[in-house]
């Protein structure tokens, strides 16, 4: 503040912890000509900045006050140019700066970016791009459409966003982000191959096709396309994406009918997926065919927001998460198929009864009594917590999940084969020396905050509200926590859910077997909604039961029978899941554990 820096510096922070009006000179860093790293956040400076070090290797400076750098800035060697939230115009910034050094470029939420310009000569070399949240930003230069060295390119939520580059030819890009785009109506064309290119998100744009060069994306993995407003018709090119794993459906997608080859041609597993789609006129009915038993690589599969998805079929054995969100017509069988393909796969023993056992359904009566509005928070609030904690792309992309199963799909019953049920938060229990395989389940209840005007119908389906929420899982194992998954997000949720989790023998072991001691070990599986919002302000979650299917050394109880009245959650016989495993049931028929009470939750980012 009274310009005393010297050569001797090489790094500075200014990150108050609140919000902070600083009265600095323009030229207060003109005295630190070796400065190196400059980060700044949380500052308003009260007037302009005149002068910055050309040595600097990163700019880090969270709500910049400026339209742009200083004029006397030329940075040889800036690494990272990150300027988050900032009133940077991007035509006034690279129309006189050239940094060949420059790999990382952070405009996310910049408010006052109209255009992308030509990075072409002026950041050559850049390799991670964010433009997420743009709202303003329009335009896309041609000459992005060929930084060869780009790797990651995200612009999720620039609504206003028209024109992309015509074409791309980007070697080393490795994820494209356009989701929720809505006014992106053309994608490039894509005329040499990319074999790089793994994540591509087109969810919620207004694309209703797609160029044949498509075939281009020789290592496409993860495919995230669709909107509930536009049919997106995709080319027959699209069956050259052979080692595409996780397909994510958005709305209406229309794939090609013609295969183009003959009938003895190896068919990859996307063929076999697209082409099972079929849509009924008079029925409305939406369901995958049984062809789609025979894929290779398909381990993921989301569905979002279809009412009238119907079946989905046996899936191929590489499957180990299946998402059906919002989608109220799927049935029972689909449901009852899919868990029993994971028990098989993960091995779940079928006859298991806990002697431990207490029935107590009559607790969640006042449902709303256990939502913790203190968790409450606003959208934005929460989504920036799940950016925090998501994995960086490249760890994600790297991630192997192969051993967990998920499924989650609307529903308001668990299974009677988990023999340890409950309506609270958490299920205790005994295990042996070594923690054997766990399948959990859990509902997630929808309770009005309103009874005057919330609205939903006998399915749990809200008609005028949307709500999401995250989760902590936690297990104890003999009074040690150590967090499974820490954190899940259930998002733009309008029906009751309910969600599946198998983990194996052989990763519970090596999460937590140096906790267990001797032949007897206590086990406490927790579950809680740590954040939710709604967006209308009508409905909150809750969890609402939660079950546990383990071969257990639980102790004997005398089992007491408390009937349930409730309203709110349906305790008739099971509509959604009739049991795939004969019921563990005591002597007196009863299906519940309070001594094995009540926990869980799940993995993914999106």
């Amino acid at each position: 503040m009274e310009n005393k820096g010297s050569n001797n510096i090489r790094g500075m922070m200014i990150v108050p912890p609140e919000p902070t009006k600083l009265q600095i000179e323009a030229n207060c860093f003109e005295k630190m000509k070796n400065l190196k790293f400059l980060m700044v956040g949380n500052v308003d400076i009260c007037r302009g900045l005149e002068y910055l070090p050309n040595g600097l290797r990163v700019l880090d400076w969270l709500w910049f006050p400026l339209s742009s750098l200083p004029s006397n800035f030329h940075p040889q060697n800036l690494v990272a140019l990150n300027l988050p939230q900032s009133r940077i115009i991007l035509d006034k910034l690279f129309k006189r700066i050239q940094c060949r050094s420059l790999t990382h470029m952070n405009f996310r939420n910049c408010q006052y970016i109209r255009k992308l310009p030509d990075l072409l000569s002026a950041t050559p070399n850049v390799k991670n791009l964010d433009l997420n949240d743009c709202r303003k930003l329009v335009k896309i230069y041609d000459s992005i459409g060929y930084l060869d060295k780009l790797e990651s390119w995200e612009l999720n939520g620039c609504f206003e966003l028209r024109i992309l580059p015509s074409c791309i030819v980007m070697k080393s890009l490795k994820v494209l982000f356009l989701f929720d785009c809505k006014r992106v109506r053309r994608f490039p064309d894509i005329p040499q191959r990319m074999e790089n290119l793994r994540y591509l998100s087109l969810a919620h744009t207004a694309i209703t096709e797609l160029p044949p060069s498509i075939g281009n994306l020789a290592g496409l993995e993860i495919l995230e396309i669709g909107s509930p407003f536009y049919l997106c018709r995709l080319p027959i090119s699209i069956y050259e994406l052979q080692l595409i794993s996780q397909l994510l459906l958005y709305g209406n997608v229309q794939f090609p009918k013609s295969m183009g080859i003959g009938r003895q041609a190896p068919l990859n597993f996307l063929k076999k997926l697209t082409s099972c789609f079929t849509h009924s006129e008079k029925t409305k009915d939406l369901n995958l065919r049984e062809c789609t038993i025979r894929f290779n690589r398909l381990d993921t599969l989301l569905i979002w927001d279809d009412k009238f998805l119907k079946k989905i079929p046996k899936l191929p054995e590489a499957i180990r998460r299946i998402e059906a969100n919002n989608c109220i017509s799927l049935n029972s069988e689909s449901l009852r198929n899919l868990i029993l393909q994971f028990g098989r796969k993960l091995g779940l023993p079928q006859d298991m009864k806990c002697s431990g056992v207490k029935i107590d359904l009559h607790s969640h009566h006042k449902l709303s009594h256990q939502i913790d509005f203190s968790s409450r928070v606003s959208i934005s609030e929460l989504r920036v917590l799940f950016v925090e904690s998501f994995p960086t792309i490249d760890v994600y992309l790297a991630s192997d999940l192969a051993e967990i199963y998920s499924i989650r799909v609307p529903g308001k019953k668990i299974p009677k084969w988990f023999n340890h049920q409950s309506t609270e938060g958490t299920i205790l229990f005994w295990v042996g020396p070594e923690f054997p395989i766990v399948a959990l389940c859990v509902v997630f209840h929808l309770v009005p905050l309103k009874d005057s005007y919330a609205d939903n119908d006998s399915y749990g389906f809200v008609r005028d509200d949307i709500i999401s929420w995250d989760c902590d899982l936690r297990i104890f194992i003999n009074g040690h926590k150590r967090p499974f998954i820490e954190r899940v997000l259930f998002h733009f949720i309008k029906c009751d859910h309910m969600w599946f989790l198998g983990m194996p023998h052989s990763q519970l072991l090596r999460k937590f077997g140096d906790l267990m001691q001797g032949d007897r070990n206590h086990v406490e599986i927790s579950c809680k909604i740590s954040h939710w919002t709604s967006e209308f302000g009508k409905f909150a979650s809750m969890v609402a039961r939660m079950g546990v299917h383990v071969e257990c050394t639980c102790s004997p109880l005398n089992s007491v029978i408390i009937q349930d009245n409730s309203q709110n959650v349906d305790d008739s016989e099971d509509t959604m899941l009739t049991p795939l495993l004969p019921p563990c049931s005591t002597s007196n028929g009863s299906h519940t554990n309070l001594g094995c009470l009540n926990g869980l939750r799940r993995w993914r980012p999106w």
